[in-house]
């Protein structure tokens, strides 16, 4: 299983639909093999049998809420919050959504026939979706459900990449245990023409979208890490309002915030 990312760099569409838009959207997606999404039943029969199990010990979840399961949805209670698992069989699959980067297939990832089932933050929390303590238990709990069942590709939709289950649950588990921020999963980093890289989805977390200057003769794996350091100082340290300069294995680099605020450009020093 590749797990490195190294050779994903370059943004690609694996499969488009003319029912969504541009805009990402802050849930996950969890795609299952034509006719096997699960019922509302079995979700519910899913957790009862697993009380007090969850994601590396940080999530754990119940069905707070189950209408008729032809409504094709629950509500579970995860930690103290609410999110909503849409697209259960017998209804219509939640939507698609773009792909811009895969991680952690074998091969190339291809979402043909595939069904979506979607977790997204609930009503009462929607508003809060943004907020970081939010967002792990949705990955934690996303990466439990994508173990136990029968899921063949993850979605993390803010950033719009698809990634192998086994792949997302390790570097989420791994995140919650206090390790680095999973940049190769939670956002995309998409290499330009020029070398530059971009990030896609870092602004869910940290309120801002970063662009590393290309360097001359730099390596694309030097290049990638180099980013990945970036998108993890950036998580961290929180919305940006003043220029930084930061160490690196790479040299001293010099973050700035844009005017508008939206954007962190990250240049190397001499």
């Amino acid at each position: 299983m590749n797990t490195t990312g190294l050779d994903i760099l370059e943004p690609h569409s694996l499969r488009r639909d003319g029912r969504l838009g541009n805009a990402p959207r802050n849930g996950v997606s969890l795609f299952f093999p034509a006719g096997q999404r699960p019922s509302a039943a079995a979700i519910a029969a899913l957790l009862d049998a697993e009380p007090g199990t969850g994601t590396g010990g940080h999530v754990t979840a119940r069905v707070s809420h189950r209408p008729p399961d032809r409504a094709g949805w629950v509500e579970l209670l995860a930690n103290g919050l609410t999110f909503d698992l849409a697209g259960l069989a017998p209804a219509t699959p939640a939507p698609l959504t773009e792909i811009a980067q895969e991680h952690g297939f074998d091969g190339a990832c291809s979402l043909e026939g595939l069904e979506t089932v979607e977790l997204v933050p609930g009503g009462h929390i929607v508003g809060g979706a943004r907020l970081l303590p939010v967002i792990r238990v949705l990955a934690g709990l996303a990466a439990s459900l994508a173990l136990k069942l029968p899921v063949a590709a993850v979605g993390w939709q803010s950033a719009q990449t698809v990634m192998e289950p086994r792949y997302f649950a390790q570097i989420v588990v791994n995140w919650l245990a206090g390790g680095a921020f999973p940049a190769l999963g939670l956002t995309a980093l998409l290499r330009a023409e020029d070398g530059s890289i971009a990030s896609r989805g870092l602004a869910r977390f940290s309120g801002q979208e970063m662009q590393l200057e290309a360097a001359a003769g730099e390596s694309p794996s030097d290049s990638l890490k180099l980013a990945i350091r970036v998108v993890d100082f950036l998580v961290r340290q929180g919305k940006l309002a003043a220029p930084r300069e930061i160490d690196s294995p790479r040299g001293r680099l010099l973050v700035e915030p844009s005017q508008t605020g939206r954007q962190v450009w990250v240049w190397r020093q001499n």
